[in-house]
């Protein structure tokens, strides 16, 4: 029976009870397949806290479980604004040659199962003909040579992909790898087209490319994976382990907005939406950002710098080794340098910022001062003889971008929109938890 909710709490109230719902063993609660609070009217298991709680148990500062059920609330209502938003195909953008998003949301609900309950998965499993998942398995059908041919083409096509067609599908749908029966239930065939829409494009060429071996191992893997949650609907029920495959779906379908609004690690090059936002960046608003931030568009002005040209790597060695020992500078450029400065001592006073500088003014303005660079030989084209440089700085002086050069405009451009997307996404996120309803239920209350 399901729990009546009790009248509406504050989401506080919510996130004592997830502290100690999560420090329940799993094992041992009885009431995991109960609905423990309602978001918007749809529960939230009490299995779905717990298994978030141990998927977060390795994680760098551990998240506590008051953060966890805020997240799962959070998630599941931006999860809902994102598919509404953006769509499948936007959210999971890789999906042409990875898994599809389901398979993979699948693979972490088994995963997930399998890491909190190995014990008795295991005895189930000892329990089987056999005592193993092979026990399951009633039959399986080999692939005729010419069933394979109407299914992937000749053997050794040219391919642009690893699609089938509509027929081919259809067919494979018709066609048993095995047969398999778990539990009580009557027994399933499993189809060629049940373990080929599982596989990514990798694992679509093994099937076109008519590897036995590896169909017959993903097909077991997917009885594996059945097995373990046909055990975790008998064990938990099946809405129980339906709401904990909804939390990690939301918890992919969050990820790819943030994606796609740049706030994932590596993301911002590529998102739509700060490229959008960035278009809106105004010069009053990158005077603004280079006037708080200032530090931000430090850059060398210029140096005042010394080098020894030679024709030999090893001469070049030498000398840095030489110079390493404490010998002067000026003296070994004017003995070995080829450079016109070497009756400077090498000098090439002062090396100031430009647009465009040449190869060895860039090189002296990125040394540190007071530090003999290594040797470093100049990008002189094939028929010039080669040359090697050592520079010493002995003084930078350091300045700052001017405020209306490109160089501002472009970071500061791309920093305003970062802002901008993170404050979107959050204030999104934020409304979304203010408008919800949550409610504890009785199952749950303290």
């Amino acid at each position: 029976m399901t729990p009546t909710p009790t009248p509406r709490r504050h989401l506080a109230a919510l996130l004592i009870l997830t502290s100690i719902l999560c420090r329940v063993p799993a094992a041992a609660a009885p009431d995991a397949a109960a609905p423990a609070a309602y978001i918007d009217g749809a529960p939230v298991h009490a299995l779905t806290l717990r298994a978030l709680r141990h998927q977060a148990r390795d994680q760098p500062g551990r998240p506590s479980a008051d953060a966890l059920l805020a997240g799962i609330v959070a998630d599941r209502l931006q999860a809902r604004w994102a598919r509404e938003r953006f769509g499948a195909a936007q959210l999971y953008p890789a999906s042409t040659v990875g898994f599809a998003p389901g398979v993979a949301v699948d693979e972490r609900l088994v995963g997930l199962l399998r890491s909190m309950h190995a014990g008795e998965l295991e005895s189930v499993l000892r329990a089987l003909p056999g005592a193993t998942l092979a026990g399951a398995i009633e039959a399986t059908y080999p692939l005729a040579p010419a069933t394979l041919e109407r299914l992937f083409g000749a053997p050794g096509a040219l391919r642009l992909g690893y699609d089938v067609t509509p027929e081919q599908a259809a067919l494979a749908a018709r066609t048993p790898l095995l047969r398999y029966r778990l539990g009580q239930a009557a027994p399933v065939i499993l189809s060629v087209l049940d373990v080929l829409e599982r596989q990514n494009v990798q694992g679509r060429m093994e099937f076109f490319n008519r590897k036995m071996d590896f169909i017959a191992r993903q097909a077991h893997l997917r009885v594996a994976g059945l097995f373990v949650l046909d055990w975790a609907g008998r064990r938990f029920g099946a809405a129980a382990v339906a709401d904990l495959r909804q939390a990690l779906d939301d918890q992919e379908a969050v990820r790819g907005a943030m994606r796609l609004y740049g706030l994932a690690d590596g993301a911002e090059a590529h998102s739509p939406r700060q490229a959008a936002l960035a278009r809106q960046v105004t010069q009053a608003d990158v005077n603004a950002f280079y006037n708080a931030h200032k530090d931000q568009f430090r850059r060398i002005d210029k140096v005042r710098a010394r080098h020894i040209r030679v024709g030999s790597d090893a001469l070049a060695q030498h000398i840095r080794a030489e110079l390493a020992a404490g010998k002067d500078f000026g003296l070994l450029a004017r003995r070995h340098s080829l450079a016109p400065s070497a009756a400077r001592g090498g000098a090439l006073g002062w090396v100031r910022h430009s647009g465009a500088p040449d190869w060895l003014s860039a090189l002296a303005l990125q040394q540190p001062a007071g530090q003999v660079s290594s040797p470093f030989r100049a990008p002189v084209g094939p028929s010039a003889p080669a040359t090697w440089d050592i520079v010493l700085v002995d003084q930078r002086v350091d300045g700052f971008y001017p405020p209306g050069s490109e160089t501002v405009r472009y970071m500061a451009r791309k920093a305003i929109a970062h802002e901008r997307a993170r404050a979107e996404f959050g204030s999104a996120r934020n409304a979304l938890v203010r408008a919800a309803t949550v409610e504890l239920t009785a199952t749950g209350a303290p």
